[in-house]
């Protein structure tokens, strides 16, 4: 694929690579940092403090787990523990969803801007006047 990348950045002008290098490929932390400045970045946010929120209430849950004597007291903390983890596990496969949704868009404003580029060149290529290849 990097080589398809190298071909696509010859054959480009030079503000044209700009715009394309622009939106290669990101590691995870530029990834959740961009996701930051996205419209919805306020959802993201929230998304965020109740992830640390339930995940701190489940470490709660669990310490109280084994610090109780009754077998009443544990089932509930353990019950806690459970439903605040698979609340952190939903929390965070919504945001990867997110995370994905944004690089497929990504990927999505690349090809449109080999598309442009492509058919800025043929409609030069087919102008009156023009030399046929």
């Amino acid at each position: 694929m990097n080589d398809l990348d190298d071909t696509i950045r010859k054959a480009m002008i030079d503000e044209d690579a700009e715009a394309f290098d622009k939106l290669s490929e990101q590691s995870m932390a530029e990834m959740v940092i961009d996701s930051f400045r996205t419209r919805q970045r306020w959802l993201i946010a929230i998304v965020f403090l109740w992830t640390l929120v339930m995940f701190a209430a489940s470490v709660v849950c669990l310490v109280q787990f084994f610090r109780v004597e009754n077998d009443r007291e544990a089932i509930a903390w353990g019950g806690g523990f459970i439903f605040g983890m698979i609340a952190v596990g939903l929390l965070k496969t919504w945001y990867f969803m997110e995370l994905n949704k944004n690089s497929v868009m990504r990927e999505i404003k690349r090809m449109e801007l080999q598309i442009a580029r492509l058919s800025s060149r043929l409609e030069s290529r087919d102008a009156p006047g023009s030399p046929s290849v």
